[in-house]
């Protein structure tokens, strides 16, 4: 989320039909930058089009299901994420009224069995390990595509980093269709890319792209507002630090193109972002700061 007073092409919004492939341009500006846009220069006839794939699907959630195994009742946990889960499930059929247990990736786990029907049941879940313990290792600067890039607000930021789990969190200006890369190595649990516009009013809150990715310590990054269509990985694949994840657009509640970029992590029940460093392609290690701007070699 990039506050409107900071950048200059604040009201640049990407739009692409959700029902269809989009066109989006790049070429190279007099200085050799690579320029992006949804239009092709008629100054600059070698404009190469990119496709814009269609749109993908999220993931089906955590469920509890009940199921009856020959003479007995069962009560079942599905994880379909290729992370885990923290669970609570509040119902008579546990000794203490409740239950709440880690649920490992991609698990189907019987939580409840009997001879008498399941009784009724309410529950709850977050995404990560609760005993998650984040490393201090810095973080590689998340974009792929070489040039400047501005980082417009840092860890409590004024217009948009003020509650959780956002607080440690860091925007990147960056043009449409610049390449967003893995800052870790990890896991992929999730992938969203089929949203077109963005804006900063409260509709556009829930609609933003993304990719999820789970580090070895536990945490998970989220980049956020990517460009529609753009997503090179898929839940379950393993990435590497460096590697191309997708494009920079300005999907959901944004004001301008940019990457939204936190580290976050299970904590009491509840999703809370983690203070980190960033690493430059030279080998320079730094806390981010509203202002700064970092080159990309």
């Amino acid at each position: 989320m990039v506050n409107n007073h900071i950048i200059a092409f604040c009201t640049l919004f990407f739009l692409v039909s959700q029902n269809s492939a989009g066109e989006i341009y790049k070429y190279k500006d007099q200085n050799g930058n690579w320029v992006f846009g949804d239009k092709r220069n008629v100054f600059n006839q070698s404009a190469k089009k990119l496709t814009i794939k269609k749109k993908t699907r999220e993931l089906n959630r955590p469920v509890l299901v009940t199921h009856k195994k020959d003479s007995t009742h069962q009560l079942i946990v599905i994880n379909p994420y290729h992370a885990p889960i923290d669970l609570q499930v509040q119902s008579e059929a546990f000794q203490q009224g409740f239950l709440r247990k880690t649920i490992s990736a991609n698990t189907k786990e019987v939580l409840y069995e009997n001879y008498h029907s399941v009784p009724e049941y309410k529950y709850r879940w977050i995404l990560g390990d609760p005993k998650a313990s984040p490393s201090d290792d810095p973080y590689l600067f998340p974009v792929g595509s070489k040039q400047a890039y501005r980082i417009t607000q840092s860890f409590k930021g004024r217009f948009s980093h003020t509650r959780e789990p956002n607080v440690y969190s860091v925007d990147i200006a960056m043009p449409i269709g610049a390449y967003i890369s893995a800052a870790r190595a990890g896991t992929v649990i999730w992938v969203k890319d089929d949203y077109a516009m963005g804006g900063a009013k409260a509709y556009f809150l829930d609609k933003a792209n993304y990719i999820k990715v789970l580090h070895d310590d536990g945490t998970y990054a989220v980049y956020a507002h990517i460009l529609q269509g753009t997503a090179e990985v898929k839940p379950g694949d393993t990435v590497i630090q460096g590697q191309k994840l997708a494009r920079a657009g300005s999907s959901g509640y944004s004001t301008g193109p940019h990457l939204h970029f936190v580290i976050r992590q299970n904590q009491g029940f509840t999703s809370q972002s983690v203070p980190f460093n960033f690493l430059s392609d030279n080998g320079q290690v730094f806390t981010p700061k509203a202002g700064m701007v970092i080159k990309v070699r």
